[in-house]
């Protein structure tokens, strides 16, 4: 609004639209417009009689009413706006007179409320309404047995409006209704409704998730025929996957995460003709049992796998018959089971997409499914972590708490594009491999409690992003790496008796003193190596007996350094040789 100019043709401003042969002004869209303040009542909006549409979301009227003289508007508006705009109170009951609407948006105003009598007319008696947007605004309605909604609606979304009873009987019968989001409402209570095996129900996007549907899902939910999307996640249900979803021929997206499920995962269910494109997303934190569903590696557009807090068991097998198994898969995280055996280096090595990703876009980019982002939540750096949204460079494997053994593969070393590794709590052996160095854009490394032997790599000490690090508990030995990202770690290697040096209070011992020999510098080898000894036994008078003995062995151990010799036997010289950091 700041390049409106008063006395020029409105229909030149930024966010107006108008009739391109009357003259009228027929859309505003003042969207993000960082408008703030009220909405009078004698505007000059309210009196364009041939408004069509009107969009006012994301912008802080608050706190605000949503005047009366909207209903001023009820000749031509067909779209209206309002979300995220800090609208508060009660919306008033002349929206009724705007007949004519095809879609209403008031999701996202937290002070926002509607009368059940003012949704029941919304509902019923708009004709034209094809899409009522309500998430988070406050309704507090008991839900009837049946719910009367107009014929012509496609799109309800009621999550977040304190909804209570019982899934009304018809909510599944209703003949044009494609996506119902009724999530995040406590107080919504199975069981779940009946559904008419002989109705051609056209839903195509079901959410109940964090509602309390409990129970069963019910045999009747695999008529559901046209569902491509199905969120059934944190609703306290029971019992096993039916494997009645086979039903589903068009489904892409489930979610039947944090429930109580048990039993095994089906497989028919991934023999449906567009399972390709699924993204199987999160279900975790349930009771399934059975060994690795080794199938899902043929999915080739999975890019999220969740399975922890369940009570899978046996190796992470990769059967001979699977070749590039996981091509996409960039999150799998499988913490919190009964897996043994080894680590599976086939797969780690077919995980193409965590291995030299290259992100140019300069936006924020983030996974999503079917229009939605994912919502998981992990150990990062140390704490749980619940992430609403997932970049698509955010890579993690997350492989602890479970059985696994033997030693860590120096395959992982390939997957560079690696923010997060988790293979704490398990009894893997061996030495840390160095090659974890080439995890350049590492963040969080946890492998303790393990039963790891030898030194830690100092290759580690060059991962210049590396946060967070965890040794603890493993059976590590001898000097802990300096320099880099070491030097901030102080809890990372407790458990660890037999490592020393910063941060850890025990010193490391020197190595046995080698016999010096001071006699002429000689012209042989062996009276050269003595003439170099005694220089460094000199120099370190000049900077500290100790490091002058530590040179001394290292040199000799290593051979004569030309370049070493020249600076010792130029005394202008030797105030530029440094020690140390």
């Amino acid at each position: 609004m700041m390049n409106w100019i008063e006395n020029t043709d409105c229909c030149k401003w930024g966010g107006i639209t108008c009739n391109h042969l009357t003259g009228d002004v027929i859309g505003i869209d003042l969207s993000c417009g960082m408008l703030r303040g009220t909405i009078h009542p004698n505007t000059t909006l309210f009196h364009l009689p041939h408004l069509q549409t009107l969009n006012l979301a994301f912008n802080k009227f608050s706190p605000s009413q949503l005047p009366r003289e909207i209903g001023g508007l009820s000749k031509s508006l067909t779209l209206l706006n309002l979300s995220y705009s800090g609208l508060t109170v009660d919306i008033p009951w002349e929206i009724l007179y705007l007949s004519k609407l095809v879609s209403l948006d008031l999701s996202s105003n937290y002070g926002l409320q509607i009368q059940p009598s003012v949704l029941k007319n919304l509902l019923r008696n708009f004709m034209h309404l094809r899409e009522l947007l309500l998430s988070e605004v406050d309704i507090s309605w008991v839900l009837p047995r049946y719910l009367n909604i107009s014929t012509s609606l496609k799109s309800l979304d009621l999550s977040y409006t304190d909804l209570q009873g019982k899934l009304p009987d018809n909510i599944f019968s209703l003949h044009y209704l494609e996506k119902l989001d009724m999530s995040n409402n406590d107080y919504i209570t199975g069981p779940w409704p009946n559904v008419n095996k002989s109705n051609n129900i056209p839903l195509k996007w079901l959410d109940l998730s964090y509602t309390n549907l409990s129970g069963e899902i019910p045999k009747s939910v695999g008529h559901l025929k046209f569902l491509n999307n199905l969120r059934l996640n944190s609703c306290g249900l029971v019992g096993s996957i039916p494997k009645y979803l086979v039903n589903m021929r068009h489904l892409t997206t489930l979610d039947l995460s944090s429930n109580k499920l048990k039993g095994t995962l089906p497989s028919l269910l991934f023999t449906l003709p567009f399972i390709e494109n699924i993204n199987l997303y999160d279900l975790g934190n349930n009771r399934l049992n059975g060994t690795f569903p080794h199938w899902l590696g043929d999915l080739r557009y999975l890019q999220v796998l969740v399975l922890k807090s369940n009570k899978l068991h046996g190796p992470i097998e990769t059967p001979s018959t699977t070749k590039n198994a996981f091509p996409s898969i960039v999150v799998l995280i499988l913490s919190h089971n009964e897996f043994a055996g080894l680590l599976p280096q086939t797969y780690l090595q077919n995980f193409s997409a965590m291995k030299n990703t290259i992100n140019s876009s300069t936006t924020p980019r983030y996974l999503d499914m079917s229009g939605e982002y994912y919502s998981v939540t992990t150990s990062v750096k140390g704490a749980e972590l619940q992430f609403l949204k997932l970049s698509v460079d955010y890579i993690i494997v997350d492989l602890s708490n479970n059985r696994l053994e033997g030693e860590i593969p120096n395959v992982i070393g390939s997957l560079t594009s690696l923010i997060v590794l988790d293979l704490s709590h398990n009894n893997l052996t061996g030495q840390i491999p160095s090659v974890l160095g080439n995890l350049s854009e590492i963040e969080s490394l946890d492998l303790s409690w393990n039963q790891l032997t030898g030194e830690i790599p100092q290759a580690l000490a060059s991962l210049k992003f590396l946060e967070f690090l965890n040794l603890s508990q493993n059976h590590l030995t001898g000097h802990i790496p300096l320099g880099g990202q070491f030097n901030t770690f102080s809890t990372s290697f407790e458990g660890n008796p037999n490592l020393c040096g910063f941060p850890r209070l025990k010193k490391c011992e020197l190595p046995h003193e080698p016999q010096l020999q001071v006699e002429g510098d000689g012209d042989g080898d062996e009276d050269g190596k003595r003439g170099f000894t005694r220089r460094v036994v000199m120099l370190g008078f000049g900077c500290g007996t100790l490091i002058g003995l530590v040179m001394g062995y290292v040199m000799l151990s290593t051979g004569t350094p030309k370049w070493f010799n020249a600076i010792a036997d130029d005394p202008n010289k030797r105030r530029y040789v440094y020690i140390g950091r």
